[in-house]
């Protein structure tokens, strides 16, 4: 932690701060400076009081940092007059990364103001580049523009694999966001004065979520988004504005057909179209009012070119007609007796330093804050636990740019008896557990760990939530999986038996949950060849939100809905194990056996040497109800690829590398998929029905596939 006026930043809005904010960025807290100097291993926690922060020139981000204002008087950051160069702040690390946003991990920034109003309207200028990678959150941010400007742009998602952008005001402006992210899920981001408020320039896969688009000339514009495949506009609000959507008719394109559309619950208002061509054909009349309509290819059926539907929503997940959402709690109200440093507790030594066992006073620590109503905050650190961590009801826990808690020992060992490292409730408790800002991982090989299993239900939506909280397997200075798991043959690395579990007693929300198995090393470690179990399991049978969601690199599967009920996801991103497939030394399951006790798949499907069949799920749907889907961005890059390498030929993925993509079995009854995207898959959805293939539903990330609605099981 460290606040920006230790190191001269004033924020009288006239001197000039740009050198003291950087530098208190750059710090490493040992006399030296994070440029240049790892990723994980010195986090940086940077506040900003209220008051006006003037800059000259950009301000750069560094990895594992959260730029973090005061939410009761957001600190304004303002460019002057004099502004050198084209950017404000850039949340890309150049100096760790290079050009690469696919592996700018770990920044977030929240509760701040960027005034662009005082460089030249008709300038061209940048007030944030946000072209960063999973477990990046940006939340609570305003942005000031000039009105009528040519030039300025609010936020420039230029490169990277991010999951979620929310809780965004932006104001003027020639474009309020451009986007080439690969996905990305913008959730409750209103535009007011912005000519476009949304221009998609590149990338695979968008949702708008809740958004409000005010007084603006378009809502999106895919104008030169090249292989952009689905876009999905959802519980969305257009006000005095042009058309909500300006996209290119590829209905009657040879090949890849991209720019499709799925529209649900969109209140407009005005006097112009909905949806228009490039060419200004109008594709969506004017109407107030737009319950479910699809421009692209639909299963059962064929490409549509307008149809209109109707999504029979399940009530217990809405709010005021709406799929509920929640901003990441800010507890603003809280005093400083209201908030305990678990480090700090009289008569219950935590360290926190990677190496001693902290389970008992953590236990004893969250169990008597949750009983007074404390929150408990995490300084950072990494806190071992040896034997299961009890999040119990009342409790809240914020940590300090990602502080890590890690399971390791007997406890977990067990691939038979799996045990969780932290524990939210025990089933049919209720009551409120939300967690922040911080990082779940275990700190060897533990092949009985699910790193986390929630069990509890809240008494009102988001009373059990998670916001930019993450699970990692390996990869991090801070975890032996780091350095023993470089074996070509993952039976050697049974890292994890599960990274996440939703059980039926549960009902969370989670906001920006990246589940990264490693595939490369953040600093210090070899090749990463790791078998993780599984990713996401979801059992619960009570409303559960997953908004923007990835997990990645996992044996079994990504995400499986088993027999689950009222569920809501909008976005979920995943990609394949880089380890199987065609040169694998293991086939799925292997080296896991499937556990019906955890509703695995069991791949009996597949020929036993099918290695293309063989490969984890991007997800598993079996049975349930009331699943509502919206976004998916399954990619498939590389096939036994066990040496780390991102350019070698003879691993990188072509044409149908992945048999199957995802399956549905089970007869779900309800289930509304929306925007289905796929990258280098033969059948994109293995039903046991038409098993509709990527080759006959083109477009997107080439070799790519795209469906705008999956509707086999809606009527059920």
């Amino acid at each position: 932690y460290r606040n920006v006026k230790s190191y001269g930043a004033t924020g009288n809005g006239s001197t000039d701060d740009t050198t003291a904010l950087q530098n208190a960025i750059n710090d490493d807290g040992q006399g030296g400076n994070r440029y240049r100097n790892e990723v994980t291993t010195r986090p940086a926690q940077v506040y900003v009081s209220g008051g006006t922060y003037m800059l000259t020139k950009q301000l750069d981000m560094r990895l594992n940092t959260i730029l973090v204002g005061d939410p009761n008087n957001m600190p304004i950051f303002k460019a002057a007059p004099n502004f050198q160069g084209q950017t404000m702040l850039t949340g890309v690390d150049y100096a760790t990364n290079g050009t690469s946003g696919t592996t700018n991990f770990l920044v977030a920034i929240k509760n701040i103001v960027i005034d662009t109003t005082g460089v030249n309207k008709d300038n061209t200028f940048l007030g944030l580049n946000w072209g960063v990678a999973q477990a990046c959150h940006l939340t609570n941010i305003r942005i000031l523009m000039p009105n009528n400007s040519k030039g300025h742009t609010g936020i420039n998602l230029t490169q990277g694999s991010t999951l979620v952008v929310s809780d965004i005001s932006i104001q003027g402006g020639a474009v309020g966001i451009r986007n080439n992210n690969q996905q990305v899920n913008f959730k409750s981001v209103s535009f007011k004065y912005c000519t476009t408020a949304l221009a998609q320039s590149g990338g695979f896969t968008v949702v708008m979520q809740n958004a409000i688009i005010d007084t603006c000339g378009f809502g999106i514009d895919t104008w030169g988004a090249g292989q952009v495949a689905s876009v999905v506009i959802l519980d969305s609000t257009s006000v005095s504005s042009g058309p909500m959507i300006k996209f290119h008719d590829s209905s009657n394109d040879g090949g890849d057909r991209r720019d499709q559309i799925s529209i649900e619950n969109l209140s407009f208002s005005g006097n112009n179209p909905v949806a228009v061509t490039h060419e200004g054909a109008v594709k969506l009349a004017n109407t107030n009012f737009v319950e479910t309509w699809i421009w692209g290819n639909v299963n059962p059926g064929t490409y549509q070119t307008g149809k209109t539907l109707k999504t029979d929503r399940s009530p217990g997940l809405l709010s005021n007609g709406k799929f509920f959402t929640m901003a990441q709690p800010t507890y603003r109200d809280y005093t400083s007796g209201q908030v305990v440093n678990v480090k700090a507790v009289s008569g219950r030594t935590v360290k926190g330093d990677g190496k001693t066992d902290d389970s008992a006073s953590l236990n004893a620590i969250l169990a008597q804050n949750a009983a007074q109503g404390k929150l408990s905050y995490f300084p950072y650190g990494v806190y071992i636990v040896k034997n299961t961590l009890l999040i119990p009801p009342g409790t809240r826990i914020v940590g300090e740019a990602w502080s890590v808690i890690s399971g390791i020992g007997s406890a977990f060992g067990d691939r038979n008896n799996p045990a969780p490292v932290i524990m939210v409730g025990k089933p049919g408790q209720t009551g409120v557990a939300q967690i922040s800002d911080m990082r779940f991982t275990v700190a060897d090989i533990a092949p009985g760990a699910i790193i986390l299993q929630v069990n509890m239900a809240g008494t009102k939506p988001g009373d059990v939530g998670f916001w930019n909280t993450h699970i990692t397997v390996g990869g991090t200075a801070d975890s032996n999986v780091n350095f023993a798991c470089s074996s070509p043959n993952t039976a050697s690395c049974l890292a994890t038996f599960a990274m996440v579990h939703l059980t039926r007693t549960s009902s969370a929300y989670i906001e920006n949950m990246w589940g990264w198995t490693a595939d490369h090393s953040l600093e210090r470690g070899g090749p990463q060849n790791i078998a993780t179990g599984r990713g996401l399991l979801v059992e619960a049978t009570k409303p559960t939100w997953l908004t923007g969601t990835g997990f990645e690199h996992n044996t079994l599967y990504n995400y499986n809905l088993y027999r689950a009920q009222h569920i809501f996801a909008s976005l979920q991103q995943s990609e394949t194990a880089y380890w199987q497939g065609v040169g694998s030394l293991q086939n799925a399951p292997a080296p896991w056996t499937a556990d019906a006790r955890f509703g695995d798949p069991d791949f009996s499907w597949c020929a036993g040497d099918d290695q293309r069949c063989r490969m984890g799920l991007a997800q598993n749907i079996e049975g349930g109800s009331n699943l509502y889907l919206y976004g998916a961005a399954f990619w498939t890059f590389f096939h036994g690829e066990t040496q780390g390498r991102y350019g070698f030929a003879g691993t990188i993925c072509g044409d149908k590398c992945i048999k199957n993509q995802t399956r549905v079995t089970g007869g779900p009854k309800k289930l509304y998929w929306y925007g289905i995207d796929t990258k280098s898959a033969d059948v994109m959805i293995l039903n046991g029905a038409d098993n509709p293939k990527q080759e006959n539903h083109p477009g997107g990330w080439n070799p790519g596939g795209a469906i705008a609605a999956y509707l086999r099981f809606a009527g059920n």
